[in-house]
């Protein structure tokens, strides 16, 4: 058991070395802190990720996804070098990505039956299982604040914006713009007065050390 693990950590240490000397590298380590610490409430634990702990993260396809994407961004040798790894190291399968504009921090929980179609993702977002986010008939693709949480099954559509510290629950559709700091649920989503979400940002006084 333990030289299999062994050998399975080997394996994954070509697709860290090619990160970490790529211009990506502080967006995916945020990555891979934020996937060991995805609560928004406590402090991002401090960096650089030790490799022991993004070797573990690596091993998520849905991960390497986001990986992929953003050497594919890069451009260049580092589009190139992400092809390769791609081949060796899959990603998920059923997890599709279009958007030019992805900040640090992001989070694809299990990344089944995804599609990320987006203006831009801020910082420290959270994407669920089984969301689709892309264009409506009324046109382009959503903007997505800092923070903003999409909760599994959900689907936001149109040329819209989710506002920072925004929570978009299970389930719902969202064709409209969501304020900042809202919770929204339903078909069509609404605003839920008095909804809190208690692993927000907005419940600390003030960023950890490492978010500074």
């Amino acid at each position: 058991m333990q030289r299999r693990r062994i050998s399975a950590v080997s394996r994954r240490s070509p697709l860290l070395a090619v990160v970490r000397r790529s211009p990506v590298r502080d967006a995916v380590d945020r990555d891979i802190r934020r996937v060991l610490q995805p609560r928004l409430d406590l402090p991002l634990p401090p960096g650089p990720a030790r490799t022991g702990d993004a070797l573990h993260v690596l091993r998520q396809p849905e991960t390497r996804s986001l990986v992929y994407e953003r050497l594919d961004l890069a451009g260049g040798i580092w589009r190139r070098l992400g092809r390769i790894l791609r081949a060796v190291y899959r990603p998920q399968a059923a997890l599709e990505f279009s958007c030019p504009d992805i900040g640090p921090g992001l989070i694809v929980s299990h990344g089944f039956a995804t599609i990320v179609v987006a203006a831009a993702i801020g910082e420290d977002c959270l994407i669920s299982q089984q969301v689709t986010i892309g264009y409506s008939d009324k046109g382009g693709p959503p903007v997505l604040g800092d923070r903003v949480r999409i909760g599994a099954g959900a689907i936001v559509i149109g040329p819209i914006t989710l506002g920072d510290d925004s929570v978009v629950g299970a389930g719902a559709v969202v064709i409209n713009d969501v304020p900042p700091g809202a919770v929204v649920g339903g078909v069509p989503a609404r605003v839920l007065a008095g909804a809190q979400d208690e692993f927000s940002a907005l419940r600390r006084s003030a960023p950890g050390p490492a978010e500074q």
